[in-house]
């Protein structure tokens, strides 16, 4: 999985596409690539850093520059002949509610990964719970073992981030192997009370025999 620490990120893009789009009343979309969309199917597995979809049209008296900066506000705009180079850090809280409906699950700075926003991955995590695996463990394994992108905010003080797969089947039956075979090592090492009613629940529904 890529992780890409919005802190560090800069991207070019290219003024007079956006401006013959917002001419035309299109849709802009921008992924943490810089790639220009105008359709919100074409974004369902892409980290989003931009979205607009005003109509409502500036004075015809503006100049480009202007314009760009306008749509950019939020962006810490630096405008060199037709590129604009922005900076989505600055408008990361925004960035965040961009992507809620699209992200897998949210890692806080303080709660850390709290739900799986996949109903029947949060039953893996849920159940998981009660046979010594926790959210954190698991999502440590996605970000590891599935392909997709971790968009984050890294100091080294302070950590959020969220992350968005690109093959939701193929997180959850890696997740379900993977917690399978921990709660076998987990057996293993005593670490669990397979007397316990919450365990006994767990382990049948993951199908394992203790």
């Amino acid at each position: 999985m890529r992780k890409i620490n919005i802190k560090d990120l800069e991207l070019n893009i290219d003024i007079t596409y956006i401006l013959n789009l917002y001419a035309s009343k299109t849709p802009i979309i921008i992924d943490v690539d810089g790639n220009i969309f105008t359709k919100e199917e074409e974004v369902k597995k892409k980290a989003v850093i931009y979205r607009n979809h005003e109509v409502k049209q500036l004075s015809s008296m503006l100049d480009a520059k202007a314009i760009a900066s306008h749509l950019f506000a939020d962006y810490k705009v630096n405008i060199i002949g037709t590129i604009c180079k922005i900076k989505p850090v600055s408008n990361w809280q925004n960035i965040i509610d961009m992507n809620k409906t699209t992200m897998l699950y949210f890692d806080h700075q303080s709660d850390g990964v709290e739900i799986f926003e996949d109903k029947e991955l949060e039953d893996y995590g849920w159940n998981a719970s009660a046979l010594e695996i926790n959210y954190r463990e698991i999502s440590e394994f996605i970000e590891k073992s599935c392909d997709g992108v971790l968009l984050c905010y890294d100091n080294e003080i302070q950590f959020s981030g969220f992350v968005i797969v690109n093959d939701l089947s193929d997180v959850k039956q890696k997740v379900k192997e993977y917690i399978i075979n921990k709660a076998k090592q987990n057996i293993k090492e005593q670490l669990i009370d397979i007397e316990n009613d919450d365990v006994i629940d767990a382990l049948e529904f993951f199908g394992i025999k203790a």
